[in-house]
């Protein structure tokens, strides 16, 4: 057993390989007595082999260990290294190692048979195969294979490695060089003629296209069973169905030909990743199908630990780091498959949850396959049955199957309980029918005596609203009556007004209104005659705006010249203390009616308040798109009681009440201003007078929305 003296010190992981080493070499040293007497011997090709299926060359390999990975073409075909050739009985196998291999062989094929031939190494997971071949001058032609060497170098392109050879009629030995970086390494060698390679080919692809299909076929179902069900396992199932696809083409050599063409050296790396993609996907799934945070959570804690080490483990696939964390992947993976299969046998043995026996064989199947494939490729042929590959395909195949069995019966078992749950439902609906029934009996006699009741108090209040509504109608009768003999009354003060003050004004006239006597008079008799017809003006402004809604007369109107007209023409004591103030012409789209009586209001409100020697401002500015009118008095301001009231409808202060006026004309102005999308407002206030502000929109009020 040159090569396998135990090392010093040794993984969990390698010190089991080592086991399987030295139970491997045994029987292979068993295998080599045996075959020891008996001379090489040549595997003849015949016209008709190869074409149907391929011609195995299991039985007729010699195997060569160079732990060094230093020897040489020349040191194993003619150097002391050639006597050290054993026979294997089958494949060639050797578990997790880095040594080279070498594998002779000796083929010669029939006169009537063709020279061309191709020779297939499979599984796809070896990174260098080299095959010398004899080129028929005493020499070797070297053709290099292997998942690190790019698909597109390929002279057959195919998943698995294929080398053209040229066979000879008489017996000529071929050197196979093989190694792998520190993982099992089998090798089945066997050899098709070309037309029946291209045939085996299409099918084999048809096969796997078929296999894809029928796995995006179970996604979409899965993802449209979620959507109907309202249940995320179909979508988790469907995306473990997509792990179990990913991981078999990566294991196949699909991956290495699809996807990394041109990238050898990412091929064992994502191969890595895939399967840890794979453990965490199933791992997770797995739990969640058998209920594990359910039944016990320290069995889902252990099952996410085992998730979060694969995530950990496709971050680090993806480094140099791939190499010596894959035996660890496959402990990790191995020791969570048994003890999830321990945990679903206590659960469906000891407490009693006979609804996960079919997941359960599902996941039996594969997993026992599982095993047995990975023990066959640490023992070799010394373990009987198919080769891995097939295993393999095998296991997924009848994985699948039982598992979509399994969450269909899922589905009919949900189904079963919507049907239960129905029924229990339609139970429960007929007797709160009966129940219900029997209530409206008794509250429909209940209502009976209630709704006469009711009809008598609806009747009360009927009776109740009827003179409610007269006495309104009454209310408002008397309403009208009482606008409409203001409003008369108003009208006709207006002629005897005007007949007094053109006396007054015609006794001021005369050669009497000289005396000063008579000009007092006269003078006094005027200024009563000026405040009742501004009353009276109020009052029917104030009528029209409130009960007939007044329509605005609009215009440009240039508030400059308003302003000097009013001043100059205002018609009260004391007119002359007015002192316009204006920047220019300053136009807006107003009711020019309205607006001189909001402005005379104003005025004769500061003139009345104003000490007889003080002047009045008024000063006109624009602001934007804004017009603003003040008018400041030097009068006693307005006490702070007031300000809350000043702008109500015949408000007066108790302090001014020596001062006459009817509170109408600053809640006049107010209505006017805001009637043109405006305002009035109190701006400034002190013990030493007060400023009213008017603002008015240059471009009128806007109009109103339906």
């Amino acid at each position: 057993m040159h090569g396998h003296s135990m090392p010093p010190y040794l993984s969990p992981v390698a010190l089991v390989c080592w086991h399987f080493r030295v139970l491997r070499c045994l029987a292979l040293a068993l295998a080599a007595a045996v075959v020891a007497m008996s001379p090489a011997h040549a595997v003849v090709l015949g016209a008709s082999e190869g074409l149907e299926a391929p011609k195995e060359l299991a039985g007729a390999l010699w195997m060569h260990t160079d732990p060094s990975g230093a020897q040489t073409l020349e040191d194993v075909a003619h150097g002391a290294q050639q006597d050290r050739f054993v026979q294997l009985p089958g494949a060639v196998e050797k578990s997790f190692t880095r040594e080279t291999v070498w594998v002779r062989f000796t083929l010669q094929r029939a006169s009537e048979s063709g020279a061309r031939w191709l020779l297939r190494l499979r599984p796809p997971r070896i990174n260098d195969a080299t095959l010398y071949a004899p080129d028929g001058h005493g020499g070797y032609a070297e053709t290099r294979l292997g998942d690190r060497q790019p698909f597109t170098g390929r002279a057959v392109p195919d998943h698995h490695f294929v080398f053209p050879v040229d066979v000879a009629p008489e017996p000529r030995a071929y050197y196979l060089k093989l190694s792998n970086a520190g993982v099992p390494l089998r090798a089945e060698i066997d050899i098709w003629q070309p037309a029946g390679f291209e045939r085996f080919q299409k099918r084999d692809y048809t096969a796997i296209g078929v296999l894809l299909g029928a796995a995006l076929l179970s996604v979409c179902m899965n993802l449209i069973f979620m959507s109907w069900l309202r249940d995320t396992l179909y979508g988790h199932y469907a995306l473990y169905v997509i792990a179990i696809a990913g991981l078999a083409m990566a294991r196949l050599g699909y991956l290495a030909e699809w996807a990394l063409d041109t990238r050898p050296d990412r091929v064992a790396q994502a191969v890595l990743a895939v399967n840890c993609l794979f453990n965490t996907v199933a791992t997770l799934f797995m739990a969640r199908l058998f209920g594990f945070r359910r039944h016990w959570p320290p069995a889902s804690r252990c099952f996410m630990a085992v998730a979060a080490f694969n995530l950990v483990a496709f971050g680090l696939a993806l480094t140099p780091l791939h190499v010596p964390i894959g035996p660890w992947v496959s402990l990790v993976a191995t020791a969570s498959t048994v003890f999830g299969a321990a945990f679903v046998l206590y659960l469906i043995a000891v407490r009693r949850q006979v609804q996960y026996l079919l997941p359960a064989a599902a996941f039996s199947v594969g997993t026992l396959i599982g095993l047995y494939n990975l023990v066959k490729l640490w023992l070799g042929d010394a373990i009987p049955g198919a080769a891995p590959e097939h295993l393999y395909l095998l296991g997924v195949l009848v994985h699948l199957i039982l598992l979509n069995v399994a969450v269909a019966d899922r589905t009919r078992r949900a189904e079963r309980e919507v049907l239960r749950q129905r029924e229990l439902a339609l139970s429960a609906r007929a007797a709160a029918e009966q129940a219900l029934e029997s209530t409206v009996a008794r509250r429909t006699a209940e209502l009976a005596g209630t709704n006469a009741a009711l009809r008598d108090e609806i009747g009360k209040r009927g009776r109740l609203e009827a003179r409610l509504r007269q006495s309104l109608e009454e209310t408002r009768r008397m309403a009208d009556q009482q606008q409409e003999f203001v409003s008369m009354v108003s009208h006709e003060f207006r002629t005897p007004l005007a007949v007094i003050d053109a006396a007054a004004q015609s006794l001021d006239l005369s050669r009497f209104g000289r005396e000063s006597t008579v000009q007092r008079r006269t003078e006094r008799i005027r200024r009563s005659v000026l405040r009742l017809s501004l009353l009276i003006e109020n009052i029917l402004m104030a009528d029209q705006l409130r009960l007939e809604e007044r329509s605005l007369r609009l215009q440009s109107i240039d508030l400059q010249a308003v302003v000097h007209q009013l001043c100059q023409g205002f018609n009260h004591a004391g007119a002359e203390r007015l002192r316009p103030i204006t920047q220019g012409p300053l136009e807006v789209v107003a009711d020019r009616a309205l607006i001189e009586i909001a402005l005379q209001n104003l005025m004769h409100n500061a003139l009345k308040y104003s000490p007889p020697d003080s002047s009045v401002s008024v000063t006109l500015a624009g602001v934007g798109s804004t017009v603003r009118i003040d008018v400041a008095d030097g009068g006693p301001g307005v006490p702070a009681a007031d300000l809350g009231h000043i702008f109500d409808k015949y408000f007066r202060s108790d302090t001014v009440a020596t001062v006459a006026g009817s509170g109408l004309g600053l809640h006049l102005a107010r209505e006017i201003a805001r009637r043109h999308g405006g305002d009035v407002l109190l701006a400034e206030n002190s013990p030493h007078g007060a400023t009213f502000r008017l603002d008015l929109p240059v471009f009128g009020p806007t109009p109103e929305k339906p």
